[in-house]
């Protein structure tokens, strides 16, 4: 046997050796891989023709507010000039926390209504996300310099000066459209260049900055109840307590075992307890929140989780393991030091990164989807305290509680959150889009459409769209029209 022992050792070597140097990836967490998946890029119809779509390379400034500093780095865009003539508007789709791709401007309504324009699309990237990354390492220096929304703002202002300067595009008026976090760049560069943008759609934007967005899980909660039937609400709320009353009692090793957590949990770390309950709930509602109610999202998922096991606790087990591991059969790792852990080892290895979108959470938006509300099914472990904690254990001192409570102060100040005093934005909501309780409401002209969740406007008029959203989609296609107009 002594030579089988060798061989095991021979390949176990290397390993050993990588991870002495620090070279293991630490894997992503249950709790890092939930929050994935609520901050992907919206999803697109596939391509249906191959358009061509260029890439290019734009030279932005390191610092855009810092005429003295000449660093600079090379942006990515995409363009699509399928349907372009010389002068004819410029369609610009912000890229938000994300790594950008050509079929974001290859379908949809966008690209629609550019047609009928004769227009460029333009697809750009913000800076620190997908091949963007203006430098390295992501250490908090860095970010703290140079990722903020006014930076990217400003980075796309000299996208457009920079094609402004070809002869076809020098008399291209401009429109702007996002989703989600890039539809609050879609709003908030409207209000800082309007003589530049002429116009903008705004897809399920947030605008008011929040520390505790307890709001948003409700939302999910609702969404749950509404489209999945009370069943499915009550299964998730049973099987919550159910685990939280396991802790409460002392009995965390049984929850453990149950929920399949790996032994690195620890039972008394109650940020340990918070991160698998937000884990569960970050899981639900990155179904909920790019649901369609055409395409029964829900009720199918709804069906799944119930046809686990008629225990409510072990179907919301089987399928939490499930919908993070697939069946893999591995154990649920939910950890606060291996989240923490995870983003610290990300600094200096930023492929793909969650990294500048947590330090902007932390710096400029709060939004941590707290279990605050009492009034949704999963629970009251998940206080926004875990994501403070989070901010302060890998940006450090500065990003605790108080630090950031007054950057999301700046932050509303400076934009004004629910008042964004600007004209020309169209504001489109889905009523069951948890992020639409920070967003702008009827009371500032938003267009709200029923039983529909996260950017539910951006697909091309179809059959399958509800009347309110034709209406809604009629109704920005005119705006357009107007705003290039004018």
């Amino acid at each position: 046997n002594m030579k089988y022992t060798l061989v095991v050792l021979a390949l176990l070597a290397p390993l050993t050796a990588a991870a002495s140097l620090g070279e293991q990836k630490p894997e992503a967490n249950a709790f890092v891989k939930s929050l994935r998946e609520l901050h992907r890029g919206p999803p697109v119809e596939p391509m249906k023709t191959r358009a061509k779509v260029e890439e290019r390379w734009i030279t932005q400034k390191l610092d855009n507010s810092d005429d003295s500093n000449n660093a600079t780095w090379q942006d990515r865009i995409y363009i699509n000039n399928k349907y372009f003539v010389d002068g004819s508007p410029i369609f610009i789709y912000l890229g938000g926390e994300w790594a950008i791709d050509p079929s974001g401007i290859t379908s949809g309504l966008w690209k629609d209504i550019a047609k009928q324009h004769n227009g460029s699309l333009l697809y750009t990237e913000h800076r620190f996300f997908g091949q963007s990354i203006p430098i390295t390492p992501l250490s908090t220096e860095n970010l703290a310099k140079y990722q903020s929304v006014e930076q990217a703002l400003a980075d796309v202002i000299n996208v457009i000066a920079t094609l402004k300067q070809e002869d076809k595009y020098k008399d291209s008026k401009v429109v702007a459209s996002g989703c989600s976090y890039s539809a609050t760049m879609a709003t908030w560069i409207r209000k800082l260049y309007p003589e530049i943008i002429r116009g903008s759609w705004a897809s399920s934007a947030p605008l008011l900055a929040k520390v505790n967005f307890k709001d948003y899980m409700k939302v999910v909660g609702e969404s749950y109840a509404t489209l999945g039937g009370q069943y499915c609400y009550d299964l998730i709320d049973n099987a919550t307590s159910y685990y939280e009353n396991l802790f409460e009692i002392g009995n965390g090793t049984q929850a453990v075992k149950e929920l399949n957590l790996c032994s690195n949990f620890n039972v008394n770390s109650e940020q340990d307890r918070w991160q698998i309950f937000s884990t569960i709930a970050n899981i639900f509602a990155g179904i909920a929140q790019y649901q369609k109610p055409e395409k029964y999202d829900i009720p199918t998922y709804c069906s799944i989780l119930r046809e686990f096991s008629d225990d409510d606790s072990v179907a919301l087990s089987k399928f939490i393991n499930w919908k993070i591991n697939e069946h893999s059969g591995a154990c649920l790792s939910t950890t606060f030091k291996g989240a923490v852990g995870y983003y610290e080892w990300s600094k200096e290895n930023y492929q793909d990164s969650d990294l500048p979108w947590i330090f902007q959470t932390c710096s400029e938006f709060g939004w941590f989807q707290s279990s605050g509300s009492r009034s949704q099914p999963f629970g009251s472990t998940f206080p926004a305290t875990l994501y403070e904690d989070t901010c302060e254990g890998v940006f450090g001192a500065k990003y605790d509680s108080a630090g950031i409570h007054a950057n999301i102060r700046a932050t509303n100040d400076d934009f004004g959150g629910l008042n964004v005093n600007a004209t020309n934005i169209y504001f489109v909501q889905g009523a069951l889009d948890g992020w639409s309780k920070v967003g702008a409401g009827v009371a500032q002209g938003a267009t709200i459409i029923p039983y529909a969740s996260h950017c539910p406007d951006t697909g091309s008029i179809s059959a399958s769209d509800s009347a309110e959203l034709v209406a809604s989609k009629k109704k920005l296609i005119k705006l357009v029209a107007q705003w290039l107009e004018d």
